[in-house]
């Protein structure tokens, strides 16, 4: 049962990243830090299709072995570095131009959120570019199952909130990003994205 459960955990984790990277596709030479990372299932399909993109995988301590593993067995330990670390705690690494939040935001509580938020505005260049993935519940379009279903489960964990993309769009605005885009999402009741980005540098790499 635990097997089948990690099976379909994965399965749903690649849909999310490719669902993330036909909304927002990560192109060029570029470095991309996916931040609570996991086991490196976004980056890896950031790399399979982005051939000149490098990854850096920031998670806490504990995941790192899994990641490790994963990277290795899909020949990709050349173009990953990984970092453990919390970023409730530890300060980001400035070293990417693409940092990625892959259902990240709705398992913690606004201040959290807010703080990490301004972590990624820190640890960009002028110009970087952030990508958020996530479901999103409620605001202008909002899908009544689906904002249902995800009031259940952040209830259930105690922890946090699905938010509307236009919150998410405020909260980073907020953070000091602009440019906001919010694509149309295939199936926004798994994921929705949204991506803005750090004020000046050359924003045409990423």
């Amino acid at each position: 049962m635990a097997d089948r459960y990690s099976t379909l955990m994965a399965e749903s984790q690649v849909l999310v990243a490719r669902d993330t990277l036909s909304m927002l596709p990560i192109k060029g030479d570029v470095t991309v830090m996916d931040v609570g990372g996991g086991s490196g299932v976004f980056l890896a399909e950031v790399l399979r299709r982005n051939k000149q993109a490098r990854g850096i995988l920031f998670d806490l301590p504990q995941v790192m072995p899994q990641a490790e593993t994963r990277i290795a067995n899909l020949k990709l330990s050349k173009r990953v570095a990984l970092h453990g670390g919390s970023f409730r705690t530890d300060p980001l690494p400035r070293d990417a131009d693409v940092v990625s939040l892959i259902r990240v935001l709705y398992d913690h509580e606004d201040a959290t959120v807010a703080a990490l938020l301004r972590a990624v505005f820190e640890a960009l260049p002028n110009g970087g570019r952030l990508i958020i993935s996530e479901p999103m519940a409620g605001g202008a379009k909002s899908d009544r199952s689906g904002d249902l279903y995800f009031a259940f489960y952040t209830m259930a964990m105690g922890t946090g909130r699905a938010r509307s993309a236009e919150t998410i769009a405020r909260m980073c605005r907020e953070a000091g990003f602009e440019g906001v885009q919010i694509p149309s999402a295939r199936r926004p009741y798994i994921t929705s994205a949204l991506s803005c980005r750090k004020p000046g540098g050359d924003v045409s790499k990423n």
